[in-house]
């Protein structure tokens, strides 16, 4: 029985793909990894915030000045808007790796198929 010439390129190849299919779930877990610590940290600064108001609204209940409720709200505001920012570029600059991994296993099957079976 004769050997396949092409058999040990198809090995080869399907050894990539299998290190891109690794690379692409090591994204995803890398992904989940970040925003469960940006959620963590939104956490922590949401409620540094509502302690925050609570004192404002303590000083504010005793007639002084209610501005500083307002500028803490407005302080909670942009740091929220920045945080989801930075998780929708977080989000976008994994798909693009993903996206990118996932071109890159494709050419290599479709080189992988285009080998003869001798």
């Amino acid at each position: 029985m004769q050997r396949d010439k092409n058999a040990d390129k198809r090995l080869e190849y399907n050894r990539k793909i299998a290190l891109k299919e690794q690379e692409t779930d090591e994204l995803y877990l890398e992904e989940r990894q970040a925003k469960k610590q940006i959620e963590s940290f939104e956490t922590v600064i949401m409620q540094g915030f509502r302690k925050l108001q609570e004192i404002d609204d303590n000083i504010n209940k005793r007639g002084t000045l209610a501005w500083n409720y307002d500028e803490t709200f407005q302080k909670q505001k942009y740091l929220s808007n920045v945080i989801r920012q930075q998780q929708d570029e977080l989000e976008n600059s994994y798909r693009s790796a993903r996206y990118q991994v996932e071109n890159e296993r494709e050419q290599l099957q479709r080189e992988r198929d285009t080998l003869a079976w001798d």
